[in-house]
């Protein structure tokens, strides 16, 4: 197979295609990404020069952040299954960690981590209306406003959350248009309300003539920036900017959801102490061990709310990356579980897992073992 031509900038590097080709590296440090991605997932590796002298279709580029993103969510929905098992197993096994710090370039792993993987939300449900909001809103703040029924007409006919959003021309939003009428009846056929329907997604102008719908000038512009923004961060960018908004979302709704029970300060006070001490086993004077113990969380830091049907739990804050992580009281034993404390601040900090025997005293006395199990007031 010959190639289509000889300038390597007229074709796809990838597939031979000489339509809608752009230099591999056209749009700055963005394509540096490009070039990581395609050696991790394609596994071609290309030098500065081999980049600079390549071109990539739109069509290779959008397979290439479609496969990233299935990757993304393979890895984010195994850590939830493995999340859960490893969540189980530490409720039947105590589980202790040797500190460890990180050398230089060990925590590389790290930049592959969703923020979605953090699990300190995970218990609390997010509805799909408020993920949209989420999503919406992140793009907004880089194209400015977007009007409700645009948002509703790019979900309807397939384009949000995809990478495809990022591949919007004049032609593909004429298709737009005309998908919609056949669209928005089915959606008005499942009973919702005629007149609210056709206002939600026809807008003011045309929910009165539906069958003229087409996008004004203004609209288009809007679409088509929304478009350029996506194909300059990319759609990842905005789904975990969604996410993270989620999360505080989330921890605002359990604070509005809660009350400060009236010995917060003494609860907050003994998960300090039980955090410090827990790290504290495995003192060493190296430099590094000394200034992590001097990081980790204060009272201050920390704050203890109580739900209404009394469970007691806490938001944490990391000093290193500002997220809040929580911890709860297992009301079984009437101890703080900080397992997403301790879990999280791996990758601050490379701990190693250590299964150890739960509290016992051995037959004909012996040095008790203290465990995770040790009374919060104790």
């Amino acid at each position: 197979m010959n190639l289509p031509c000889d300038d390597p900038l007229q074709y796809c590097r990838f597939c031979f295609t000489q339509f809608r080709v752009e230099p591999l590296l056209s749009r700055g440090q963005k394509d540096q990404q490009l070039v990581k991605q395609i050696s991790s997932l394609v596994q071609i590796e290309l030098d500065s020069n081999q980049a600079t002298t390549a071109a990539i279709c739109s069509m290779c580029r959008h397979q290439l952040t479609e496969f990233q993103l299935f990757r993304d969510r393979c890895k984010h929905h195994d850590s939830i299954v493995r999340d859960k098992i490893e969540g189980d197993q530490s409720s039947q096994n105590d589980m202790w960690f040797a500190v460890e710090p990180l050398g230089d370039g060990d925590d590389s792993d790290e930049d592959d981590t969703p923020i979605s993987n953090d699990d300190s939300f995970r218990s609390v449900p997010v509805s799909e209306k408020q993920t949209k909001v989420n999503f919406w809103r992140a793009i907004s703040r880089d194209v400015g406003v977007i009007p409700e029924h645009i948002q509703r007409d790019l979900e309807l006919t397939g384009f949000y959350r995809n990478a495809s959003l990022g591949m919007i021309s004049p032609t593909t939003i004429k298709q737009i248009e005309q998908d919609m009428r056949e669209a928005v009846e089915f959606v008005i056929s499942q009973g919702a309300n005629r007149a609210e329907v056709l206002r939600q997604y026809y807008g003011t102008v045309y929910c009165k003539n539906p069958s003229k719908f087409k996008f004004l000038a203004g609209e288009v512009q809007t679409i088509l920036s929304i478009t350029a923004a996506v194909q300059e961060n990319g759609i990842t960018e905005y789904l975990n900017k969604a996410s993270l908004s989620q999360k505080v979302s989330s921890r605002k709704e359990q604070l509005n959801a809660s009350g400060k029970p009236d010995n917060a300060d003494i609860l907050a006070e003994t998960l300090v102490e039980k955090i410090q001490d827990y790290y504290k086993q495995y003192t060493t004077d190296s430099r590094e061990f000394k200034a992590f113990i001097a990081r980790l969380p204060r009272q201050k830091e920390i704050d203890v709310r109580q739900k209404e049907d009394g469970s007691i739990f806490a938001f944490i804050h990391c000093s290193y990356c500002k997220k809040h992580l929580q911890a709860f009281v297992d009301s079984r034993w009437n101890v703080w579980r900080v397992y997403n404390f301790v879990k999280h601040t791996q990758k601050h900090y490379r701990v190693e897992n250590i299964r150890t025997a739960k509290r016992k005293r051995a037959q004909g006395g012996g040095e008790t073992v203290i465990d995770e199990s040790d009374d919060i007031h104790s």
